[in-house]
């Protein structure tokens, strides 16, 4: 399930999207389209030449471009009655227990309807967690946070250290709720990242990178 306090940042009637823990072998990462990243200028070190591939996806009526090193997983199913995850995009491998391949069936929900609340224990140094989840309801978008284009409209980028993601090891959580309700600015569609250090940099711009790639319905 989305936990309670991502609940409590990103407030969760039906979804207008449905999807839905014990350690054991880890989930097998995903597939997608591979767009081709672009060629370093000549002349560029090798450190500016070791760009990462961006992969586009589309799934649950979310469509958005993930670097070629965040495996998407599916999340176990939820009752569309409760809060839940819709994908799940990571670097490090989840629990089986907690997430399936993409073109796997999903695990079932629990017995309260409900999806895990973390697919993994602990992320690995430079780990990253991505969660697409739905908050249930039409939520009104927040007021506080860094002003975002997100599927073409403005949100709020918030940005906690470390937030509700220090329950796996993260050293940051950074969250938005993804405006839908055009040309009302609503949403029950929200996603957030885990980010573990050293190089937080990097998988800040990569997740804002996403955001800005990211379509919802269309």
């Amino acid at each position: 399930m989305v936990p309670l306090s991502i609940r409590r940042l990103l407030p969760g009637i039906a979804a207008v999207l449905l999807v839905a823990c014990a350690p054991a072998r880890m989930a097998t990462p995903v597939v997608g389209t591979i767009v081709q990243a672009p060629s370093a200028p000549p002349g560029a070190t090798s450190a500016s030449r070791s760009v990462t591939a961006v992969v586009a996806e589309s799934v649950n009526g979310i469509s958005f471009d993930r670097p070629g090193t965040w495996a998407r997983s599916q999340p176990n199913q939820h009752n569309p009655t409760n809060d839940g995850p819709l994908v799940y995009l990571s670097t490090d491998p989840l629990l089986p227990s907690c997430a399936t391949a993409p073109d796997a069936t999903a695990n079932p929900s629990d017995a309260q309807g409900r999806a895990c609340e973390w697919p993994l224990e602990s992320l690995a140094p430079n780990g990253v967690l991505v969660s697409w989840v739905t908050t249930r309801i039409l939520e009104p978008l927040p007021t506080a946070g860094e002003e975002f284009v997100v599927n073409g409209a403005r949100a709020r980028l918030q940005i906690e250290r470390p937030g509700a993601c220090g329950t796996v090891g993260a050293e940051e959580t950074m969250s938005v709720l993804v405006p839908i309700g055009q040309p009302t600015p609503l949403s029950n569609v929200a996603v957030f990242a885990c980010l573990r250090g050293p190089d937080l940099a990097s998988a800040e711009a990569q997740f804002r990178a996403m955001l800005a790639s990211a379509r919802i319905g269309s």
